[in-house]
């Protein structure tokens, strides 16, 4: 697999941790997770959606948030999805942070974006919501170290339609959308999703 797999993540919300946990690693390295709470409006009800996702931070980066962040913080983050597993294998976290900056006071503006270019591992048939709107959910492997990191994603309407028609497994494609939680009992599958609402099929 060529090297063009990648996700990047740009979101803007508030801090939701209060007490920020550093561990280390034998290196010296420090690690912590932390949650992060976004907002979106819906464009079919207008109604405000709260999510909050945890991240993996580390380095400096992990240290820098134990030393100035604190709960209600407004958080600037660029990262990437890369699964985290606990000690009994359970995807606990997806997100990892990149680069973080601290607005400081509690932001009111959010901003949720996500851009992935994978490849197509699975795919469903076309399917109907419950408003009669074309979908289909697709799994792509993000990560060209890694073939079985897969995300989970949503495709809508007309990119849905497309992909069902002229995308196979082994394609290229370029999704941009929004980061939304997963609700699964599967273990194995990532507590994080992809609302895609643009696609652009690469092997055409």
């Amino acid at each position: 697999m060529q090297a063009i797999c990648r996700s990047n993540i740009e979101l803007l919300g508030n801090l939701v941790t209060k007490d920020i946990t550093l561990r280390y690693f034998s290196d010296g390295t420090a690690i912590t997770q932390f949650e992060m709470l976004v907002k979106k409006k819906t464009k079919s009800t207008g109604k405000e959606q709260v999510e909050v996702f945890q991240i993996t931070a580390r380095g400096e980066q992990a240290e820098r948030l134990k030393s100035y962040a604190k709960a209600g913080d407004g958080v600037v983050l660029k990262g990437r999805l890369k699964n985290q597993k606990d000690s009994n294998g359970k995807i606990v976290s997806a997100i990892e942070a990149e680069q973080l900056s601290f607005v400081g006071a509690p932001s009111v503006l959010y901003w949720n974006k996500v851009t992935l270019v994978g490849e197509i591992a699975n795919k469903s048939s076309l399917r109907k919501s419950v408003n009669n709107q074309s979908y289909l959910k697709l799994q792509l492997i993000t990560d060209s170290n890694d073939a079985q990191h897969l995300v989970n994603c949503n495709l809508w309407a007309y990119p849905a339609e497309l992909v069902a028609k002229q995308a196979e497994l082994g394609d290229k494609l370029v999704v941009e959308g929004a980061l939304k939680k997963a609700f699964s009992d599967d273990r194995l599958i990532s507590p994080i999703l992809i609302d895609g609402h643009t696609c652009l099929h690469l092997n055409v």
